[in-house]
């Protein structure tokens, strides 16, 4: 196959992809949760009801920095360890994310002077994180102070998150509104 046949196919492969991860994430935000527990002050859990049941953690661990906390989140392995790298696909991305959501207002409801830090276990879900913070910033503005890890001239630094920005944020950091 030619080359150009091969760049016109991975075009619209990768236009297909856009508007596909546009429609999963379209209205996570007013989707039902799934029910969770809270097990401990900081940890929850929920079942993950989509191609098969997968045990979920969302973990608020405090970091050496009084009043932050970094978020874990992951599949609970055979083991009984967090896996923040499996990837489910398990067909229900939207009610996965939205009960996450739902979490972190729970979390933060309880300590709302707390800041959460958060990045992905990959280059490609921190991405995947900032195009959703992206797409529903007008509707977490409206709790959560929202800032972004940037690296500046070699140096990282916090900066407000910009959704027009089009570079590559390292992590992320919210705090819900007092």
């Amino acid at each position: 196959m030619p080359l150009s046949h091969v760049l016109f196919l991975y075009v619209i492969h990768t236009i297909y992809c856009m508007y596909h991860a546009d429609f999963l994430f379209y209205n996570c935000m007013g989707k039902t949760p799934y029910s969770y527990n809270k097990e401990e002050a900081a940890r929850y859990r929920f079942t993950s009801r989509g191609r098969t049941n997968i045990e979920k953690v969302v973990e608020f661990t405090p970091l050496a920095v009084t009043g932050f906390y970094n978020l874990g989140f992951g599949d609970v392995t055979e083991a009984g360890a967090i896996s923040d790298r499996t990837v489910s696909n398990n067909g229900d991305i939207i009610k996965v994310l939205s009960t996450v959501i739902h979490i972190i207002k729970d979390f933060t409801l309880e300590k709302p002077d707390v800041r959460i830090s958060f990045m992905g276990s990959t280059a490609l879900r921190t991405a995947v994180y900032q195009r959703i913070l992206k797409t529903y910033y007008t509707d977490f503005r409206k709790d959560f102070r929202i800032t972004a890890i940037q690296e500046i001239e070699g140096q990282l630094e916090e900066v407000i998150f910009d959704r027009s920005n089009s570079g590559k944020y390292k992590a992320f950091i919210i705090q819900r509104k007092v």
